[in-house]
């Protein structure tokens, strides 16, 4: 029998197999492709075998690869593999880079959902919480300054009151205090009597924010700065502090 005769008793099933098998594709694979189970692939292989009296299942998709043109290469090398590999490579090689790719890209956006999302969410907003204060603080520790003055007893004073009436308050949360060495403090009535200690830190003309814990269940935020005023050879430490975990 010729081999287009027994070319033509095959089904497209079996030549569907047949040109994957010639692709080098496993049983496995090819039913993974087609849906159906690798046992059924390898009775469709087996039947092409018989209806075209092939030894092997290689040898009967080599004989349709031929008959349908794009397998006769392969039918003047003895190494299948070394002529079909480039035709396979075709189609894998972009798989295999977009599969990684997408690993890529999906690694990257589970990162994203997973818990250090919520911690730089967490940290943005507690930098974001301490630069309110510190800017707040600022305002008012300018303000104290603009307003201070030196009087006869080269005591200072001030020659306007804080605006905010928070500072008024007793244990409000809003403090200010103005030190010199040599000096009595002078500290807002929000004190009641207690201190702002003075940091460690040297003095310096800039501002100076750090976070201070020295009240019992009060953690603040202090802004520090030392200024020479006119008529005064003393450094006046000005401090000014708020309650650390409220936005009023």
């Amino acid at each position: 029998m010729e081999n287009g005769d027994r070319l033509a008793r095959l089904t497209e099933r079996e030549k569907i197999c047949l040109r994957q098998w010639l692709r080098h594709k496993s049983a496995k694979e090819i039913a993974a492709e087609l849906g159906i189970s690798h046992h059924a692939v390898e009775k469709r292989l087996k039947m092409a075998r018989i209806k075209l009296d092939a030894a092997s299942s290689l040898q009967a998709a080599r004989m349709l690869g031929e008959a349908e043109g794009y397998g006769q290469t392969v039918a003047h090398a003895p190494d299948l593999p070394a002529r079909t590999r480039p035709l396979q490579s075709v189609f894998t090689r972009p798989l295999i880079f977009g599969a990684i790719t997408m690993s890529l890209v999906g690694a990257a956006l589970l990162a994203l959902v997973m818990q250090p999302t919520g911690q730089t969410s967490a940290a943005t907003e507690t930098n974001l919480l301490a630069r309110e204060y510190d800017d707040q603080l600022n305002s008012v520790l300018s303000s104290l300054i603009a307003s201070a003055m030196i009087d006869a007893d080269g005591e200072v004073i001030l020659n306007s009151p804080v605006g905010d009436q928070r500072f008024l308050g007793p244990n409000s949360g809003r403090y200010w205090q103005i030190s010199g060495a040599g000096h009595e403090d002078f500290a807002s009535r929000s004190l009641l009597g207690r201190k702002l200690r003075i940091s460690g830190h040297k003095a310096s003309t800039e501002p100076l924010y750090y976070n201070s814990n020295q009240f019992p269940n009060e953690p603040l935020r202090v802004v520090e700065r030392t200024v020479r005023l006119p008529g005064s050879d003393v450094d006046w430490r000005f401090i000014v502090a708020r309650r650390r975990g409220k936005r009023d």
